[in-house]
């Protein structure tokens, strides 16, 4: 806020004579709420601060040497007689993958290597292909044969039959009360 003020100058002053001088003068007025409208300011300041990184692609992406670790993204089917796992595995040969059983766990594995290629002409400026390790499990139920699993790779993905089978007959058994 702003006011205007008039002030006159004595004859002691250095310009002298009755001149009349206009100055602006900002008068502040108290506001009991200033300090905490200042701190919600320093605080989105500082919130800004901590989450401008995020807001960029990538930006917090450190290449760390070694493979890194990637799962592999699925689609899973059921129908009457058996269950489909269909898996990327982009860059992956078959002998690039291993496919186990253990305990009801089904594992998916896969690596790929890093090539080091030696360029003839030119510096490479950025490079982005890595070697990767990939890993999925998947706990079956129970009504599956586990000896008839299938899987096969086929432009990069993965695709697991698993067959059903029926569930055995429970038998009723009768226990004596002693």
């Amino acid at each position: 806020m702003s006011e205007k003020i008039d002030v006159k100058k004595g004859e002691g002053s250095e310009e002298g004579g009755d001149e009349k001088r206009t100055r602006e003068l900002s008068i502040r007025r108290h506001n009991p709420f200033s300090l905490f409208q200042e701190m919600d300011k320093m605080f989105d300041e500082i919130n800004d601060l901590f989450w401008r990184p995020f807001r960029r692609p990538g930006a917090l992406i450190k290449w760390e040497e070694g493979p890194i670790f990637r799962t592999p993204l699925s689609n899973i089917k059921e129908d009457d007689e058996s269950f489909i796992i269909s898996a990327e595995m982009p860059g992956l040969d078959k002998g690039d993958i291993e496919v186990s059983l253990h305990d009801g766990l089904l594992e998916i594995r896969g690596e790929i290597e890093e090539e080091s290629k030696e360029e003839e002409e030119g510096q490479v400026v950025r490079t982005e292909y890595r070697s990767a390790n990939y890993y999925r499990a998947f706990n079956l139920p129970e009504n599956i044969d586990e000896d008839s699993i299938d899987a096969s790779l086929e432009k990069g993905i993965l695709n697991i039959k698993i067959p059903k089978k029926e569930p055995e007959p429970v038998e009723k058994k009768k226990i004596e009360v002693k």
